[in-house]
């Protein structure tokens, strides 16, 4: 019979919160020198892909945050020059939040930065088990948190 220790490290749950323990600390890494983290990347990638304008509102409903947390985002986004705050032209109680052409670039350089990083931490798969793995992760993600999967 497994002791507790082996039956912990060797189950599938405490193995994927490891890989996720060391992909955050190495995408964190990545994104410093743009002065980012994985949420601020997630809410810009969400402003520059949006083909409507995005309020705060929807922004925090669509990156799954709390409302504080994605005002501290917004802010971070601005004082970066990555994004603005302007006056929806169709709701003038609300603020929508557009990239600048300096996010957007800082979007591109970083989303090409993670790229090369799963690379280099997949290294030890195959591409096709690259994909199987993708498949796999996708399904269980999407069975228990649809909204990330848009």
């Amino acid at each position: 019979m497994p002791s507790s220790v082996d039956r912990l490290v060797t189950s599938t749950g405490f193995m994927l919160l490891r890989v996720a323990d060391l992909v955050r600390d190495a995408t964190e890494r990545a994104l410093s020198e743009w002065g980012l983290r994985g949420k601020d990347l997630r809410v810009l990638a969400l402003i520059e892909g949006g083909e409507l304008a995005l309020s705060q509102q929807d922004l925090t409903a669509l990156a799954g945050l709390d409302r504080t947390t994605m005002v501290g985002v917004i802010d971070l986004l601005e004082e970066r020059g990555f994004a603005r705050r302007v006056r929806s032209a169709t709701d003038r109680r609300k603020h929508v939040v557009t990239v600048t052409d300096e996010g957007r670039a800082a979007l591109g350089e970083a989303l090409a930065r993670l790229d090369r990083l799963e690379g280099e931490f997949l290294t030890t798969l195959t591409p096709d088990e690259r994909a199987g793995l993708n498949g796999l992760v996708g399904r269980v993600l999407a069975a228990h948190d649809p909204s990330c999967m848009r």
